[in-house]
C-alpha cells in the first residue's frame, strides 16, 4: 500500500513549518501595528507643538502692529494669551486666532525658563502677593499672571515648552521641545528622549 522509497523525496510542508511561518507573521504583523501607533503619538505632538509655535508667533507679530505687551500663561494641560491693558493682564478678546487652547486630554505641557522648571505653586503664591499689594477683593478673581513676555518691540522671555505624553497615556516617553531666545521665530526639537517630570 505505502511504498516507502528512500528515494523519492516528499514535497510540501509539514503541519509545524506552517504553524512556524503563522506565528512568525503574526509576531511582525503586531510589531508593525505597534510601530504605526507610536508614529501616530509622535505626529500629534509634533502638531500640537508646530501649533504652539504658530500661535506663538502670530501673538508676537499682534503685539508688535498694535503696540501692546502680551503675556503667555501655561498649565498643564492648557495655555493662553493674555494683553496687558495699563493695570492688570486680561484675556485676548478682540482676536479669534489667539483663543485659550485646551490640549488632548493624553498631552501635557512644561515650561521651563532659564533651563529651570516653573512650579505651579510658586506662580500662585506670586499671584497672592501680587494681589494683597493691590488689594483686591478676596472674594474676586485673579487674573492669570503670565509666565513668558511678548513686548512690542518683537522682545520675548527666553523659555522652552515640552510637550509630551502623560504617563498613563504615555507608550514610550519622547517629548517635543518648543525653544524662543529672545525673539522669534521659535525652534521645535523632536521627538527627543524624554526627562524626569
Amino acid at each position: 500500500m505505502f511504498n516507502r522509497n528512500p528515494s523519492s523525496r516528499s514535497t510540501g510542508f509539514t503541519l509545524i513549518e506552517m504553524m512556524m511561518v503563522i506565528v512568525v507573521v503574526g509576531i511582525l504583523a503586531s510589531a508593525i501595528q505597534f510601530t504605526f501607533r507610536g508614529n501616530q503619538s509622535d505626529k500629534q505632538l509634533a502638531k500640537e507643538s508646530q501649533r504652539f509655535a504658530g500661535m506663538f508667533e502670530l501673538a508676537s507679530e499682534y503685539g508688535m502692529l498694535n503696540n501692546i505687551e502680551l503675556g503667555l500663561y501655561i498649565e498643564e494641560q492648557s495655555y493662553q494669551f493674555l494683553a496687558f491693558d495699563g493695570k492688570q493682564w486680561v484675556e485676548l478678546s478682540d482676536t479669534e486666532t489667539l483663543v485659550p487652547v485646551e490640549l488632548p486630554e493624553n498631552m501635557g505641557l512644561s515650561l521651563t525658563l532659564d533651563e529651570l522648571p516653573v512650579e505651579p505653586s510658586l506662580l500662585t503664591e506670586l499671584q497672592l502677593v501680587l494681589a494683597e499689594q493691590d488689594d483686591f477683593k478676596e472674594d474676586e478673581d485673579l487674573p492669570p499672571q503670565p509666565q513668558v513676555l511678548m513686548l512690542s518691540g518683537g522682545d520675548i522671555t527666553p523659555f522652552s515648552v515640552s510637550f509630551y505624553f502623560l504617563d498613563e497615556f504615555a507608550d514610550s516617553d519622547i517629548e517635543y521641545k518648543v525653544t524662543g531666545l529672545y525673539h522669534t521665530p521659535l525652534t521645535i526639537e523632536g521627538p527627543i528622549n524624554g526627562q524626569d517630570r
